[in-house]
């Protein structure tokens, strides 16, 4: 991997290009050179999770000028995309009004043309490596060395406690896995309590969402392979910056869902109706 760090693309060469702050530029740069490092050291040929031509050759593919204490969208890890074959970094924003498919999609379903909205919005894999089969890449990270996901996950859960979101959407079923929906998962160690149907807003009532709140910290299992609040304390005192803030666990995607699970699916109304009750 050595010989391939002039490959790598920077921070501040992205932000050449764009009217966007120092501050931001500094941030972004930190954040993608720590998850960088973590890469670096999985990519010696003697790591248990080197494969030549697999995601540790990729570098880092990341959202940057996230914004703070708005709306926060997680997913696992980006596809690879052979134009950047070293990774690469975008904007939330410019994601979607240029890219196809999976951000057109979510555009769609979640945004319309809201744009005060999307303004809004973060976006964060909470693994920030390319690799299009994500169960290719889960079975890699599970099997060959956890230690590697509790690196990342560090980073990551400082990230989302410094973004402060109010309303966290999940947009796949592994991204939940490690939020907790599952009791047994404590991965990032927030305690998400179901919300009663009686406590949801009247525009959800017709709605099948699976709604959560952040009430607290979960604690972690094995301190071999949980990071948790409680282990990794992100903010004074070890508070989470997150509690109270609202989770959707959402994993659809196109009009074959929304056939199938027309009671579950997201509109941009029900994005925005929610956002302005949580305000």
């Amino acid at each position: 991997m050595d010989n391939k760090n002039s490959l790598y693309p920077s921070v501040e060469k992205f932000y050449s290009t764009r009217m966007l702050t120092t501050e931001q530029m500094v941030h972004d740069r930190e954040l993608a050179e720590q998850y960088l490092s973590i890469l670096k050291q999985a990519a010696v040929k003697n790591s248990p999770l080197y494969v030549d031509g697999d995601f540790v050759s990729h570098g880092v593919t990341m959202c940057c000028a996230n914004p703070i204490g708005g709306i926060l969208i997680t997913g696992i890890n980006p596809s690879f995309n052979p134009h950047f074959p070293y990774g690469g970094y975008y904007t939330f924003r410019d994601a979607i009004q240029n890219g196809k498919s999976y951000w057109k999609n979510k555009r769609e379903q979640l945004f319309g043309n809201d744009n005060s909205l999307i303004e809004k919005t973060a976006y964060l894999d909470l693994f920030p490596y390319s690799e299009s089969n994500q169960n290719k890449f889960q079975d890699e990270i599970d099997t060959n060395v956890k230690c590697f996901q509790v690196s990342v996950l560090e980073i990551t859960l400082s990230e989302i406690e410094r973004l402060s979101p109010k309303l966290i959407i999940a947009a796949n079923k592994q991204t939940s896995y490690y939020w907790g929906i599952k009791k047994d998962s404590t991965w990032l160690g927030y305690n998400l309590q179901v919300v009663d149907k009686s406590q949801q807003p009247d525009f959800l009532m017709e709605k099948d969402i699976r709604l959560y709140q952040i009430v607290g910290g979960s604690g972690y299992k094995d301190a071999n392979d949980r990071i948790g609040q409680d282990k990794y304390p992100t903010t004074k005192g070890g508070t989470s910056n997150l509690l109270g803030a609202y989770f959707i666990d959402y994993a659809l995607y196109d009009n074959r869902h929304r056939q199938k699970y027309s009671q579950r699916f997201l509109t941009p109304h029900i994005v925005r109706e929610f956002y302005n009750w949580i305000e």
